[in-house]
């Protein structure tokens, strides 16, 4: 069944202003479904701990190479964080308590970790939605650096990049410059939820999946795809009405999309099953 956004108390953080998300908080709030005894107080409270040992080794004069290497000294070696290689599509990855507990996680929860203890500390630090691989960049004026936190961190060059693409699509693709487009704390939020919505739905756990997917519409009320994803979550629960909501709001907001008489048979089965409902 479809949640009621007043009793979710990620709907009122999904509506603040950008200006206003907390990035850390909310994916606590997120991990905190999963995890309802959660102290999300505490776990912010050790990132500001990090935060506070990183910014005691970094010095005014330090150019940003070095911040960046102070950084990844302790979050790396000294606190010991670490890409989960070995179990890289387990469920805990997508929460941030848990990898604040392993020291371990993928590329956009590790990156969570990263901006906010980060940031905490004085670096301009952002995400970087790059397909299939999350990447974080330290942006100063016009020095960009890349940095992939999977690796420890390791700052990565044009020719890395490209590698890193051809090695995610098993296959030549350029690098282009959109690929490495500065993603909003929501937009990185959004990015956890769509991890979430399909191991969830996976495991056939679908009350789970329209939750997560419920919650990026909230976050990014015109983020196209969602809708139809959530429209076949909405028919997986049972929730015949919402669905067809959820597939018509596709159709308006892609104006011509590629799968519409697909979409409409949907619908119109959907009208088919509530009215023998009715």
């Amino acid at each position: 069944m479809a949640n009621r956004p007043n009793k979710d108390p990620f709907f009122a953080f999904a509506n603040l202003d950008d200006r206003e998300v907390e990035l850390a908080r909310g994916a606590l709030l997120i991990a905190q479904s999963e995890y309802p005894e959660l102290d999300i107080d505490a776990s912010l409270q050790q990132l500001d701990e990090m935060a506070e040992a990183v910014r005691s080794q970094i010095q005014e004069a330090m150019p940003p190479e070095q911040r960046v290497a102070a950084l990844n000294q302790y979050l790396f070696t000294e606190k010991g964080f670490t890409g989960n290689s070995d179990n890289y599509y387990a469920l805990g990855n997508n929460f941030l308590n848990v990898v604040l507990e392993k020291k371990t996680g993928i590329p956009i929860t590790l990156a969570v970790v990263y901006i906010e203890v980060g940031r905490r500390a004085g670096l301009p630090l952002v995400g970087i939605n790059f397909p299939s691989h999350f990447l974080v960049k330290y942006q100063l004026e016009h020095l960009e650096i890349f940095l992939d936190v999977f690796e420890d961190g390791v700052c990565m060059t044009d020719d890395m990049l490209e590698a890193k693409l051809e090695a995610n699509f098993e296959g030549p693709v350029r690098l282009e410059q959109a690929m490495l487009a500065e993603a909003t704390d929501k937009e990185i939020l959004a990015r956890i939820l769509r991890n979430l919505t399909r191991t969830y739905t996976l495991l056939e756990q679908y009350d789970k999946a329209v939750t997560a997917s419920e919650r990026i519409t909230w976050l990014l009320p015109n983020a196209i795809g969602d809708y139809r994803m959530l429209g076949y979550l909405y028919y997986k629960t049972h929730a015949y009405s919402q669905s067809i909501t959820a597939f018509e709001t596709y159709l308006r907001l892609a104006d011509i999309a590629p799968d519409t008489e697909e979409i409409e048979q949907n619908i119109q089965h959907l009208q088919r099953l509530l009215a023998r409902l009715n």
